[in-house]
């Protein structure tokens, strides 16, 4: 996706509109990733707070940690809408004949495969960002910590609203080794997420 239409470039209101745009390009996944990446800043401005209070080499670890899954769920998030308009695109390929339909099929089925591992990817960095918050969770001192358990929420939110996509593309692709291994990563990565993020709720 090019860099005009990165959902980075755009301010608050200009993504609010392409969501409501209702194109299906922006939907639920790239608004989770994104929510994801902005609280990783959170948990990653938290541990800066720290530093300067205490610096130590494993905060430091910590924050470069966060920085780069604040990263990689930004560039997610817009791969995601690529993603769905390559699917869309292949959707509109003609099927006037058993040729075509073929082709067709053949198109959906390998944009639905990267419609899905893109979502599994966002899933998996926001499962890891959550682990840096149960990590950082054990650093963090005074009225600021609380935000690494505000963050970790908006994580596990995050991870089951990106979740409910993968369901969605899985169903629509055949039985295949590919499907098998995903409904077992998506409910390893729920799991982990919702645990994570208890553990960071319940620390006093």
């Amino acid at each position: 996706m090019d860099v005009e239409s990165s959902i980075w470039k755009a301010t608050l209101e200009e993504f609010r509109e392409r969501i409501l745009a209702g194109d299906s390009t922006t939907g639920a996944v790239a608004i989770a990733a994104v929510s994801a990446a902005l609280a990783v800043s959170v948990l990653q401005m938290v541990l800066e707070v720290s530093a300067r209070k205490n610096e130590s080499e494993p905060i430091r670890k910590l924050i470069e940690a966060a920085r780069r899954e604040a990263a990689q769920l930004a560039r997610l998030a817009d791969e995601d809408r690529a993603a769905y308009t390559e699917y869309a695109k292949a959707l509109r390929l003609p099927k006037t004949n058993d040729e075509e339909r073929a082709a067709r099929r053949r198109a959906m089925d390998l944009t639905m495969l990267k419609a899905t591992e893109t979502p599994l990817a966002a899933a998996r960095s926001a499962v890891a960002a959550i682990e840096l918050c149960a990590e950082a969770a054990g650093i963090a001192r005074g009225a600021i910590a609380a935000d690494i358990g505000g963050a970790a929420a908006i994580l596990a939110g995050a991870v089951r609203a990106i979740l409910c996509s993968v369901d969605a593309n899985l169903r629509e692709l055949p039985d295949q080794p590919f499907r098998l291994e995903a409904e077992a990563q998506r409910r390893a990565l729920e799991e982990t997420a919702l645990r994570q993020a208890e553990k960071v709720l319940r620390r006093p």
